[in-house]
C-alpha cells in the first residue's frame, strides 16, 4: 500500500511540473559569446619539459563576433625559430564551438634562412563541447586530449597528446580587452 502511494504521489508530482524524463540543455551561446570576444596575450607555454615566457614564446589570440585571428611566436631554440598567423571563423552551436583557420602563413628558420609555407594546421572544423563552469566555461574536443578553459582573466588550452610526439602541453593566455 506504501508503495502505491508513492508511485501515485511521484506520477502526479512529476505530471505536474511538466517533467518528461529527458533534461533539457540550456543555451549558453550569448554569455559564451560575451565571454570569448576578445584578444588575449600568451602569458606561457609549457612545452612538455619547461616553461617558457616572453619573449622566448609570445603570441595573440582575437575571437570577435565570428572572426579568429592567432599569431605564435616560438623562439624557444634560436636554430630553429617558428612563427605562425592564422585566420578564420568560428560559431557556437548546440553547446559546441567550432572554429577553422582556413588561412594561415607558417615560417620556420632563422634570420638567414627561413621556410614559409601557407598550409593551414588543419582542415575543417575543430568542435568543442561547451560546459558551464563556476569561474567561466571549460571545452573540450571530441578526442579529450584537448581542452580550453575560459574566464574573465584569460584562457589556458591545454593539449595532453601534442604534436609528433604527444606529449602533455599548457598555453596561458591572459585577456588584454575588457569583457563587453
Amino acid at each position: 500500500m506504501k508503495l502505491k502511494i508513492l508511485l501515485t504521489t511521484s506520477i502526479i508530482l512529476f505530471s505536474s511540473f511538466g517533467y518528461s524524463g529527458k533534461v533539457d540543455s540550456v543555451d549558453y551561446s550569448k554569455e559564451f559569446n560575451n565571454l570569448i570576444d576578445g584578444m588575449y596575450e600568451v602569458e606561457s607555454w609549457f612545452d612538455g619539459k619547461k616553461t617558457h615566457t616572453p619573449p622566448f614564446v609570445s603570441g595573440r589570440w582575437v575571437f570577435y563576433k565570428g572572426k579568429i585571428m592567432s599569431t605564435i611566436h616560438n623562439r624557444i631554440d634560436s636554430n630553429n625559430v617558428k612563427s605562425s598567423v592564422r585566420w578564420g571563423y568560428g560559431f557556437f552551436k548546440d553547446n559546441t564551438f567550432n572554429y577553422s583557420y582556413p588561412e594561415s602563413i607558417n615560417i620556420k628558420g632563422t634570420n638567414s634562412h627561413s621556410r614559409i609555407n601557407d598550409i593551414p594546421l588543419f582542415s575543417g572544423l575543430r568542435k568543442f563541447k561547451v560546459k558551464k563552469t563556476k569561474n567561466g566555461f571549460l571545452m573540450t574536443a571530441n578526442n579529450a586530449t584537448q581542452t580550453w578553459e575560459i574566464t574573465e582573466s584569460g584562457m589556458v588550452y591545454t593539449d595532453e597528446k601534442w604534436g609528433d610526439e604527444k606529449i602533455f602541453v599548457q598555453r596561458k593566455w591572459k585577456r588584454i580587452t575588457p569583457i563587453n
